[in-house]
C-alpha cells in the first residue's frame, strides 16, 4: 500500500477502530462482561462511517464556512449537559432515552476544526473565548480528562498558527491550561468502570499478548491523523496544524486514562468516543480531498 493510504482508502480508514473495539469485547468477555456491553460502540460505528462518509464528499471550503455555526454548536452542547441529571455531581452527558453520550468526546473535534478556522481566518478574539468557554464548562462538569486532552490540541493550534502574535499565543495557551488545572482541582467522584475506563489493564491481566495487542490497536487510531498530516504538509495545506491537532487530543484522551478514571477511546464500552473518532476521520478526509 501506498503511503497514505489510510486517508487515500476511506474504507480503509473506516475499518481502523473495528480491531480496537473487537479486541475490548473479547477482554471483556474473558473477564466476565457480557459483549452486549460493546453494542453501542457497533451501532456509533455505523453511524460515524456515515458521517465521515458524507463529511469527506464535502469541499473544504464549504466546511470551513461553518465555522461559526460550529463553535455556537459545541457550546451549546457542552452547556446542555448541565441540564441533564448528573450520576455522583458530574455532567458530562447529553442523554437521549436509554442512551448517554459524553457531550465532550464527541464535540472537541469540531471545536478544534473550529478553533482552527478561527485563528486561520485571523479572529484571536473569538478563538480564545471559544476556549474559555469550553474550558470553564469542562470545570463546570467537571471533566478533568478532556480539558487536559483538548488543552493538548490547543497548544498545537496555537503554535502552528504562523500569522498570530505571540502574546495571543501566551494568552490562549495559558488560559487553555488554568481551564484545565481548575477542572482538575473540582471534585470527581465517579468509579471506574472497568470495561470502560480500565479496558486496557483488563487486556494486560490476560497476558502481555493481549497488552501488545491493545496497544497496536489503539495506535491504529492515530494513523490517519499522521497520514493526514503528512498529505497536507506535502499539499502546503495549514490544514496539517489541524491533523496534528487531532493526534495530540486523541493521545491526550489515552493518556488521561491511566491518571484519572476516564474512558478509553474505541475500546472501551460507549458510543461518545466512536462517533467521536469518525467525526476527526471524516474532517481529515474533507481536507485530504480539497485541502484550500
Amino acid at each position: 500500500m501506498k503511503p497514505g493510504f489510510a486517508v487515500s482508502r476511506p474504507f480503509v480508514a473506516g475499518i481502523l477502530p473495528l480491531p480496537a473495539m473487537l479486541l475490548g469485547a473479547l477482554v471483556a468477555r474473558a473477564q466476565g462482561v457480557s459483549v452486549k456491553a460493546f453494542a453501542t460502540n457497533l451501532v456509533a460505528a455505523v453511524l460515524g462511517v456515515a458521517l465521515a462518509a458524507w463529511l469527506a464528499r464535502r469541499s473544504w471550503g464549504h466546511l470551513v464556512r461553518w465555522i461559526p455555526g460550529l463553535a455556537a454548536m459545541v457550546l451549546a452542547l457542552h452547556a446542555a449537559t448541565l441540564l441533564f441529571p448528573p450520576l455522583e455531581s458530574v455532567h458530562r452527558w447529553i442523554s437521549l432515552g436509554p442512551v448517554r453520550l459524553n457531550a465532550s468526546v464527541i464535540t472537541l473535534p469540531w471545536a478544534l476544526l473550529a478553533l482552527w478556522g478561527l485563528l486561520h481566518q485571523a479572529h484571536p478574539g473569538l478563538a480564545l473565548g471559544l476556549v474559555i468557554g469550553i474550558q470553564l464548562l469542562h470545570g463546570a462538569q467537571p471533566d478533568a480528562g478532556q480539558a487536559l486532552a483538548f488543552l493538548a490540541g490547543v497548544l498545537v493550534l496555537l503554535g502552528g498558527a504562523r500569522s498570530l502574535a505571540w502574546g495571543w499565543k501566551v494568552a490562549g495557551g495559558g488560559l487553555a491550561a488554568m481551564g484545565a488545572v481548575w477542572a482538575c482541582a473540582r471534585a470527581d467522584p465517579l468509579e471506574a468502570v472497568p470495561h470502560v475506563e480500565r479496558i486496557v489493564h483488563l487486556a494486560a491481566d490476560l497476558g502481555v499478548p493481549w497488552l501488545l495487542a491493545a496497544l497496536v490497536a489503539l495506535g491504529l487510531l492515530l494513523l490517519p491523523m499522521h497520514q493526514g498530516a503528512m498529505r497536507l504538509r506535502s499539499a502546503r495545506s495549514d490544514a496539517a496544524w489541524l491533523a496534528w491537532a487531532f493526534a495530540a487530543y486523541f493521545l491526550g484522551t489515552l493518556a488521561v486514562t491511566e491518571w484519572g478514571n476516564y474512558p478509553v477511546p474505541v475500546m472501551g464500552a460507549g458510543a461518545g468516543p466512536v462517533l467521536g473518532w469518525y467525526t476527526a476521520l471524516g474532517i481529515l478526509l474533507c481536507a485530504v480531498r480539497s485541502p484550500d
